[in-house]
């Protein structure tokens, strides 16, 4: 892979890692970042020799959510300008979950708003036991719509709906009562660790049948992800970007 700013591609083997690589952003989604993740699983899926991806975040942080600055001048386009911002970033998430490949991530640090979509749309996440999740959409006049089908694949209606109405930060502990996440790790040494074996149990399978059990996975998925459901979710968020109470809000954010 070439040309990527914001995105590093390392691979091994079967395994390929895609790191968020804006650590001073704390690997904040905006365009760049949306654009390369969807290039870097276009050319992923075309290599037959690669059975797993990991996504990770360098620095600090696995990511942030949505850059802040992004969404807000996103809320000043045109509707046709900021549909098209909002689609983007629902494709990113619907890539990830239609991959054919098995896809894990390795958190740490912040995992906020946006960046929950991967935990839905990847089949494992791992986290560091320090790692601290949130929804802050609403407190913001958002909400996480294009992420919401993909949580729902994980998450009981109730305990997501708990969660974007409080808008406070939860532990690892409390991802994995719930469901959003698989296990937590007293490290980052041992979360490797026990990725690697698990890594090593994927590559054991046939790639084929990894990708059947995939296809029959969305398929028996498609009430919650489907074009139409994420049609919805693209309006909705495109829809709030543009009101003044969300603008004000995200600004206050930012001071």
């Amino acid at each position: 892979m070439r040309n990527l700013k914001k995105v590093e591609v390392e691979i091994k083997d079967k395994l390929v890692t895609v790191w968020l690589n804006n650590p001073s952003k704390r690997n904040a989604l905006n365009l760049t970042v949306i654009e390369e993740l969807i290039k870097t699983f276009r050319w992923i899926e075309k290599q037959n020799e690669l059975l797993v991806v990991i996504i990770r975040g360098r620095g600090k942080s696995f990511c942030s959510g949505a850059d802040i600055n992004w969404m807000i001048d996103s809320g000043l386009l045109d509707y046709s300008d900021c549909y098209r911002d909002s689609k983007n970033l629902a494709a990113c998430y619907k890539i990830v979950y239609d991959s054919d490949k098995a896809v894990i991530n390795m958190v740490h640090g912040n995992v906020y708003g946006g960046a929950l979509g991967f935990l839905g749309a990847a089949d494992f996440t791992f986290a560091e036991k320090d790692t601290k999740f949130c929804l802050p959409e609403l407190q913001l006049g958002l909400t996480p719509s294009v992420i919401m089908p993909y949580l729902l694949t994980r998450v009981k209606p109730a305990d997501i709906k708990y969660l974007m109405f409080s808008g406070g930060v939860f532990t690892s502990e409390e991802a994995k009562n719930i469901n959003l996440i698989d296990n937590v790790y007293e490290s980052i040494t041992e979360m490797e660790f026990k990725v690697n074996e698990l890594i090593q149990k994927i590559c054991s399978a046939s790639p084929s049948a990894i990708s059947e059990a995939k296809h029959l996975l969305r398929i028996l998925n498609k009430n919650l992800v489907s074009s139409g459901i994420i049609k919805k979710t693209i309006k909705t968020i495109t829809r709030l970007k543009m009101t003044d109470d969300a603008r004000e809000r995200m600004l206050k954010f930012k001071s």
